[in-house]
Parts: structure tokens; C-alpha cells; sequence
């Protein structure tokens, strides 16, 4: 530490010594390694102003693997050294100080939700032991790199909901162990990371609620070990690439960006998340979307889809959401999608689908909210008889259609808490004593 540090009797690290040379001779503790280590989280504590923690149990007392979010280990060579520091949701409140980043047997940094500040020390790079960096949800500033990405044996990088900025560093590409990054809701710049591509070994990459912008690549699709990809509410453009080759992903968050050109296409069976809202993505719904059999969630609102619905959809039976409002999708409705029996939430609002209103929608048992309004759906409202059975329905709209007759009693008796028609007007052109709006 600094002499001036030091000679200024206020600072955490003046403090800290202060502290540890009385402890030292108090305890008797010779071993250079252990005073220092002692020093260093001393200087953590008074830095972020630990007599306010919830629980700062046994800090600045006994032993230091005794101290609460301390964990000691035995080190090849048979020495008990400090592994793991997990002081989460804890009330620290104040800046890590440099000290942390002498504290060389480190395995794992876990500080998220606190109310920390300032940038990473640049020190961490000297933690060639660690594993994990979690320090997500405070406001911490400044840029990364230097101060990571020299880290050859970090597993899980955990930032999120932070202050940093600048660009995401390609040297993180180059930490072949890494498995875990997430770096959402930050303030990063730049364009996407094209080293990622090489880490063999990542899983879940979440870099949403940036300022990331440019083309992806299209090497991401091939990259064999991703599971969860979270991209949205960035400034991505370009065409998405397709994803064949990501045979094991899971979750793909695309939502909120600047993509044109065609959905792509994916090549995991074990898709169950799909995001493409709020981007200028144009063509046809792929037919191949319905070879997803544990798909949960498809929404694509707010783009320039057209075509017609693909009936295929109907053979992924465990949807639960399906949201493709606010396109330009035309044709009628298949009667296959009456299989979607698990469906929850249906938005087709705001397309150009036309033909009879689907009399099938009673055998979609789990329904809660359906919303057809704005399209050009004609002819008799004919509901069917199972539509009494909707014993979960809140929200359904169907106003500004060309759709005539009444809304049943039976609807009535289910008592929604959103009924909307085209019921305004004498003669009105359709007649809904119950609607709890009429247009």
C-alpha cells in the first residue's frame, strides 16, 4: 500500500494496519502470508464500512477462516489459505480496495448486491487462482480487460447490473475455461466480441441491456456448447445468422435490437425460449418452428412477418406462449392449432388474418388470455360449446374485425376481467351485453 496511504490515519488502509500490527502481536502471527491476507480483508471491511454489515460475525476477531464469507482451504503445500470470499447481499457499502488482489489463493470473489462502487482493482489480475468473479447488481464503474482477462482459470464472470462501460474486451475470448459470463444491464459499447466464438467451453453467454452494436457473426450459430443466449436490448443490426449447429441451446433472447431479413433457423431439440420481438425481421414463420417439441415461449411481436401461420406450429405441443402481434400475417387459422392444449397466452392482434373466427379456441384448456383484435376475421361468432370450459380466461379481445352475431351467455358467466368487441354503434355489429369495452 501506499506510504501516503498509510500516513493519512483515516484511510481504510490505515485503519487496517493499525489493526494488524496490534493482532499481530496480540495472536503472535509470524507468517508473512497470513499478516498480509489479514491486512487485506481488514482493509476490505473498513473500505465498505463494516460495522454496518448485516453480518460482519467474527471480522477482526480470532482466526480468519472463522470470519463470516471467509472459506479456507489447505494449498499444496499443506498451508490453510483464504479460497473463497462470499460476503452477497451483505451491506457493504464503499469501494473494493487494491489489497483484495493480494489475496493470491483466491478461488472465489462473490460481492453481488451490495451497494459497491468504483472500478475493479486492477490488482485482480494478479488472482491467477480464480474461478469465480461475481459482483453483479451494485454500481461499479469504469471498463474491464487488463483487469480480467489474464485470469486462465475463470469459470463463471458474473458483472451484471452495473455501471461499467466501454468496449467488451476479445481477451476474454481467451480464457478457455470460461463457462459463465454475464454482463447484462450495463453501459458496454462496441460491437460483439468475435473471440467468444473460440471458448469451447461457454454455456451461457447474457449480454442483454447494452449499447452493443454491429453484425453478429455467423460462427456464433456453430458454436456447439451454448445453452443460454441472451442478446436483447442492444443495438445489433444485420441479418441473424442461423443457429443448426447450437444443438444445445435453450434459451435465444433476439428481442429489442435492429435485425432484418429472414427468423433463423435452429437446430436444438431442446429449445424452449424464442425472442425476435421488436426488430424489422420480415419473410415467413419457418415450418420448422413446430419441429421444436420442448419449445414454451415464441414471440416475435412488432416486426414485418407475413405469410400465413404454419400449421406445423401446432406439433410443439408444450408452447405455452405464442405472441406474433403487430405483423403482417395473413390467411386463416389452421384447425392443428387446436393440439396447443398447453397454450396460455395467444396475441395475434394486429395482423391481416382473415376467414371464420377459430370455433376450435374452447380446446386450448389452459387459456388465460387471447387477443385477435385488429385483423380481418369475418362471418358469425360461432365459439363452440368447450369455450365454457376456459375456466382460466382473463383478457379476450376481438374489436375491430369484421365479425358479426353475439357474444354468448356462456361467455358472460365467465366473468373476464377484459372483454372487448366491435359492440358500438346502432346497430352495433355485434351484440355484447358484457363487454367491458365496446368499439
Amino acid at each position: 500500500t501506499d506510504a501516503d496511504i498509510l500516513s493519512n490515519s483515516e484511510t481504510p488502509q490505515a485503519k487496517a494496519m493499525a489493526w494488524s500490527l496490534e493482532e499481530r502481536t496480540k495472536y503472535n502471527i509470524e507468517v508473512p502470508v497470513r499478516v498480509g491476507v489479514r491486512y487485506a480483508l481488514a482493509t476490505l471491511y473498513y473500505a465498505t464500512n463494516g460495522d454496518k454489515w448485516l453480518n460482519n460475525t467474527n471480522w477482526k476477531s480470532g482466526h480468519e477462516c472463522l470470519w463470516n464469507g471467509v472459506y479456507c482451504d489447505l494449498d499444496a503445500n499443506n498451508i490453510v489459505s483464504v479460497t473463497i470470499l462470499n460476503l452477497v447481499t451483505n451491506n457493504l457499502d464503499g469501494s473494493i480496495p487494491e489489497e483484495i488482489g493480494y489475496i493470491e489463493s483466491l478461488q472465489r470473489i462473490e460481492l453481488g448486491s451490495n451497494q459497491l462502487v468504483g472500478p475493479i482493482p486492477q490488482t485482480f489480475s494478479r488472482l491467477y487462482e480464480l474461478r469465480t468473479l461475481s459482483v453483479s447488481d451494485n454500481q461499479l464503474t469504469g471498463e474491464i480487460g487488463a483487469n480480467i482477462d489474464g485470469l486462465t482459470k475463470l469459470t463463471n464472470l458474473d458483472l451484471a447490473s452495473n455501471r461499467f462501460r466501454g468496449h467488451v474486451p476479445h481477451g476474454l475470448g481467451g480464457i478457455p475455461t470460461l463457462s459463465y459470463v454475464r454482463l447484462s444491464n450495463n453501459r458496454f459499447t462496441g460491437a460483439f466480441p468475435t473471440s467468444f466464438i473460440s471458448l469451447n467451453n461457454l454455456h451461457t453467454l447474457l449480454i442483454d441491456n447494452n449499447a452493443i452494436g454491429g453484425t453478429l457473426p455467423a460462427l456464433i450459430g456453430m458454436m456447439k456448447t451454448l445453452v443460454n443466449l441472451r442478446l436483447h436490448k442492444n443495438d445489433f443490426y444485420g441479418d441473424l445468422p442461423n443457429f443448426s449447429d447450437a444443438i444445445l441451446l435453450e434459451t435465444a433472447h433476439f428481442d429489442d435490437n435492429f435485425f432484418k431479413g429472414p427468423l433463423p433457423q435452429f437446430g436444438s431439440q431442446r429449445l424452449r425460449e424464442l425472442y425476435l420481438d421488436k426488430n424489422s425481421l420480415t419473410g415467413a414463420i419457418p415450418i420448422s418452428y413446430g419441429g421444436h417439441p420442448k419449445l414454451q415461449i415464441l414471440s416475435a411481436r412488432n416486426n414485418d412477418l407475413s405469410s400465413t401461420i404454419p400449421a406445423s406450429l401446432a406439433s410443439a405441443t408444450n408452447l405455452g406462449v405464442l405472441d406474433l402481434s403487430y405483423n403482417k400475417l395473413s390467411g386463416e387459422l389452421s384447425q392443428n392449432l387446436s393440439q396447443l392444449t398447453q397454450l396460455r397466452q395467444l396475441y395475434l392482434n394486429n395482423n391481416r388474418l382473415q376467414g371464420s373466427f377459430p370455433s376450435w379456441l374452447g380446446s386450448m384448456k389452459n387459456l388465460e388470455i387471447a387477443h385477435f383484435n385488429n385483423n380481418l376475421f369475418s362471418g358469425d361468432l360461432q365459439l363452440g360449446y368447450e369455450f365454457e370450459n376456459l375456466d382460466y380466461l382473463t383478457e379476450f379481445t376481438i374489436e375491430f374485425n369484421q365479425i358479426s352475431g353475439i357474444v354468448p351467455e356462456d361467455v358472460c358467466d365467465l366473468l373476464l376481467d377484459v372483454l372487448t368487441a366491435d359492440c358500438w354503434g346502432n346497430p352495433a355489429a355485434l351484440d355484447c351485453p358484457c363487454c367491458t369495452k365496446c368499439f
